[in-house]
């Protein structure tokens, strides 16, 4: 892991409190992290991100990419879990990916999850696409993200993926300015929250009253994003700490949800009435 250099000092609560207010998105789930809660752990993987705090456990998809150098090291247990979570604001992915996973170790808990409507999702469900494809059928769909084996869709809707490393038929995801609005449904990846596209994204299925559904275990199901338009937040709850940590030391990727993280659902009240 690297050491902290002497690079700019990390974003604080109280420092992203002054940012304008393009960041109010940001700004919300962080200040709904209560004070006094201490960073016990955090683990940083291949392919996810563990965060473990007196109030639970949070985890996050671990993206490459942005700008400036990774400033995190074991310094930062016994820091508030609201200060690590203003890292989801940082340009570093890799550093905003420990902030997304520490506003999980508060909004995902299950605890949390729970108070705020959560449904577990049944073995067999492998992922929201399933579980609301009966509802696409015949409607424009947008995909915010190449999910694997999404093609699967294409015989049910009119269905455009975005993406930002394009293959086959997708298209490139600046194309969100010219496609989203037009949507019926819109499912994105909670990694646009550590990108830091989500606001964007939000605002234009707004525009166009699509319904949008968040997808991943980088998803913060926090009630607060039914204010910018989310309709569904399908993310994951750390079930089973010791296993979680133990398969993402190991590097293991879809295979996570075997180890110890259970997909849930929390959905906005009255969404599908």
């Amino acid at each position: 892991m690297s050491k902290q250099s002497n690079a700019a000092p990390l974003p604080t609560y109280s420092d992203i409190e002054k940012l304008p207010e393009q960041w109010d998105l940001y700004k919300k789930l962080v200040s709904g992290v209560p004070e006094g809660i201490a960073v016990k752990d955090f683990l940083l993987g291949d392919h996810w991100v563990l965060v473990e705090a007196e109030s639970g456990f949070g985890m996050g998809l671990n993206v490459h990419g942005g700008s400036g150098p990774f400033r995190l090291n074991n310094s930062i247990v016994g820091m508030e879990l609201r200060d690590l979570a203003a890292l989801s604001t940082s340009w570093n992915f890799q550093e905003a990916s420990v902030g997304v996973a520490a506003l999980n170790a508060w909004y995902s808990t299950p605890e949390n999850a729970e108070a705020a409507g959560m449904k577990i999702e049944a073995k067999g469900i492998n992922d929201a696409f399933d579980l609301y494809q009966e509802l696409c059928c015949g409607k424009k769909v947008t995909i915010v993200g190449h999910f694997p084996l999404i093609e699967r869709l294409a015989d049910e809707c009119e269905l455009t993926i975005l993406e930002r490393d394009p293959h086959g038929d997708d298209v490139p995801d600046p194309g969100c300015e010219y496609i989203i609005p037009y949507q019926d449904y819109t499912f994105m990846t909670g990694i646009t929250l550590t990108n830091k596209t989500m606001p964007r994204l939000l605002s234009l299925a707004k525009q166009g009253k699509s319904s949008v559904i968040l997808v991943g275990p980088s998803v913060v199901p926090s009630p607060i994003l039914y204010d910018y338009g989310v309709d569904c937040m399908a993310g994951s709850v750390v079930a089973d700490p010791e296993r979680a940590r133990a398969a993402i030391a190991h590097a293991e990727h879809s295979g996570i949800f075997k180890c110890g993280v259970q997909k849930m659902r929390i959905e906005r009240p009255g969404w599908l009435d």
